[in-house]
């Protein structure tokens, strides 16, 4: 995956957590949604987080391997 595939997907993620920050703020008494808005975000933040570590890899020019693999 290239630097800017990556840049995309955390402007994807963070546009997700935002939508769902939205949908919490908005929350209408008596309606249950069919997806919490906190998992939207927790789906996001994480996805976010390994764009990062990602970025973090692109950026550095260092390849991580797992430990039994070394």
């Amino acid at each position: 995956m290239s630097l800017i595939h990556t840049l995309i997907g955390m402007a994807l993620c963070a546009a997700l957590w935002w939508f769902g920050r939205i949908k919490e703020k908005r929350h209408v008494t008596g309606v249950v949604p069919l997806v919490p808005p906190f998992y939207i975000q927790f789906i996001a933040l994480v996805g976010l987080f390994v764009f990062a570590a990602h970025l973090v890899v692109l950026v550095t020019g260092i390849d991580w391997k797992p430990p039994f693999q070394r």
